[in-house]
């Protein structure tokens, strides 16, 4: 692969990036029109299986979905980004925790991106939002884990 390639993959993973980190920044911050830029107009999230089509819809929704003034944070792991052939489309998995102002854990999932660079900047077409779901109490750990893991581990009752 020439070197010109390489170079430009480079810089679209590294525009992939910062784009995926822009999203929990601007939401969390309330920050509306960074929030939009992020998208294309005609971006599709799915959560369980439900979809929210376009982006007005999807504007909606998360400015509704919280009051104005509930603070929260997404942490965000380091996405996997694998690139379209076409050099016009990407596909990324981004691991989040959304932690609310309770400093509960309130949301764990996996972020899964279709992203698409038009006139030369990368959006995402399509969010699909797996949340890994809730299970309460200890987690069931063979004695083996809890004998080695367990005394790095918050007690959990």
């Amino acid at each position: 692969m020439p070197a010109h390639d390489l170079v430009q993959q480079l810089l679209d993973r590294e525009a992939i990036r910062d784009l995926l980190a822009r999203y929990p920044q601007a939401f969390d911050d309330r920050d509306w029109a960074a929030w939009e830029e992020i998208w294309t107009d005609d971006v599709v999230w799915v959560v369980d299986g439900t979809e929210i089509v376009g982006l007005p819809a999807v504007r909606e929704f998360m400015v509704n979905c919280l009051p104005p003034d509930y603070g929260s944070k997404h942490l965000c792991g380091i996405p996997v980004i694998e690139l379209g052939d076409d050099g016009t489309t990407a596909h990324a998995r981004t691991d989040v925790v959304w932690i609310a102002a309770n400093y509960e854990n309130t949301i764990v999932a996996r972020y899964v991106d279709d992203l698409v660079k038009r006139d030369g900047r990368w959006r995402i077409r399509r969010r699909d939002e797996v949340v890994m779901p809730f299970r309460p109490g200890p987690p069931p750990m063979s004695e083996e884990s809890k004998e080695l893991s367990g005394p790095t581990m918050r007690p959990t009752g």
